[in-house]
């Protein structure tokens, strides 16, 4: 039997309205108007798909009967056909999606997610890395479209060039954004898959040495006459000249050095500490790094105190509003020093090579480099005498720097019992 349509009137539906009462309407053929309170309602109507009931919204109290009614014959005739239509424009609205979702946005996204738990250094060089070498060549292209030889378009050419190690981590970011991809949803899988097996870390060299470094004594003699020299005839600022006589007395991180404030130096105790954001390592691992001053430090510090101009202890024009590593190197090959035997890092080597050479116990070199060594019972028990004996070491290696410079013989090395570590 035909279903009895048409029951309802305009007048009844304003009615409806205007009283406010929940109620629902039956226009017949499936037709309903539900009242959710004053002049609010909605249009749905019921069928069947394939036997299964369907419910289907058509509009809220703003469309008309009319409007209602030819909405309902056209979705029973799509019903009647097999055709789902609201599958139908789900599935148009999430292809409009995908087509409208670049790789720049899902980058974005990953990066967002990604970088809660990096340190600032690391999440600026992916940043700089994804604005460099990825997003130019695949920022503005649907993430749906890529396929794998999209993916290997980018680094190949940055491998092709010599820079191996840069095209690994690029592969490694792609890598990681597509995988997030995934797991959102955003492809049915990870297109990346594979990538950074093509382009793998170079192996180091049996014989890999990291930075290079000058180390043995008469080297180390020379360098350091070359840098009071270029420092000496002024060729460089009061920040500069600072850094360079003070990276040889003491054998930091070149980032942990030029981020310095002065709110870290205490110049009254002699002491410079290090904070622990600006320290290697994982974060939530890492600790102040306390460094007693030698004699030769201070009065650096103390000097290089009446050209202070802001809070950085070395200030510069650059970006980021202090001295960089590139522009340290520079001076130092600059002062005669050669590229590619000796870098501002090159001077911890310098410490852990000469200062062990000399007879300064093993756990004192690494304390000097800021590496933990024993257990961390050990580490709270000895934190007592770790200022007493570090200061020592760093007067005794600042005096052994100066001998070298000027041709005197070498201070003998005098740890008493007490201040040695257990």
């Amino acid at each position: 039997m035909a279903w009895v349509e048409n029951l309802l009137t305009a007048k009844q539906i304003e009615v409806a309205l205007r009283k406010g009462i929940p109620t629902q309407l039956n226009d017949g053929g499936g037709l309903f108007f539900n009242v959710k309170e004053k002049n609010k309602g909605t249009w749905f109507m019921r069928g069947r798909l394939n036997g299964v009931a369907k419910r289907r919204v058509l509009g809220n109290e703003k469309m008309s009967l009319a409007e209602a009614r030819a909405l309902r014959n056209k979705e029973k005739q799509a019903l009647k056909g097999g055709i789902d239509s609201v599958a139908e424009r789900k599935t148009r609205m999430k292809r409009i999606e995908e087509e409208q979702r670049t790789f720049g946005m899902v980058s974005d996204e990953w990066m967002t997610f990604w970088k809660n738990d990096k340190d600032e250094k690391t999440v600026q060089s992916t940043i700089g890395r994804v604005n460099k070498h990825i997003l130019p060549a695949l920022g503005k292209r649907g993430y749906a479209r890529l396929t794998f030889a999209d993916l290997k378009a980018v680094c190949s050419p940055i491998a092709e060039s010599g820079r191996r190690e840069m095209a690994s981590r690029v592969a490694t970011i792609i890598s990681q954004i597509c995988r997030f991809a995934k797991m959102n949803g955003y492809h049915k899988y990870n297109i990346a898959e594979d990538l950074t097996t093509l382009f793998p870390k170079p192996k180091r060299d049996v014989n890999f040495e990291g930075f290079p470094a000058i180390t043995d004594k008469e080297g180390v003699a020379d360098m350091l006459r070359k840098l009071e020299k270029y420092i000496q005839a002024g060729r460089c600022s009061p920040y500069m000249s600072a850094a360079l006589r003070l990276f040889p007395l003491l054998p930091l991180r070149a980032t942990s050095m030029l981020t310095a404030r002065w709110d870290d130096v205490n110049l009254d105790d002699g002491i410079w500490r290090i904070p622990a954001e600006s320290m290697k390592g994982n974060i939530g691992q890492r600790k102040d790094f306390l460094i007693p001053l030698s004699a030769q430090a201070s009065i650096i510090l103390k000097e290089l105190c009446d050209f202070r101009v802001n809070s950085w202890l070395f200030p510069s024009g650059g970006k980021t509003g202090h001295l960089g590593v590139e522009g340290v190197n520079c001076s130092l090959h600059r002062a005669g020093i050669p590229k590619g035997k000796m870098c501002v890092h090159g001077w911890r080597k310098v410490w852990g090579s000469l200062a062990r050479e000399y007879g300064l116990p093993d756990k004192i070199v690494e304390r000097g480099l800021a590496h933990s060594s024993g257990s961390a019972v050990e580490q709270a028990y000895n934190r007592a005498q770790y200022r007493e004996v570090m200061h020592y070491a760093f007067q005794w290696w600042a005096d052994v720097l100066d001998s070298l410079r000027d041709g005197k013989e070498i201070p003998r090395l005098s740890l008493a019992s007490d201040m040695l570590f257990s």
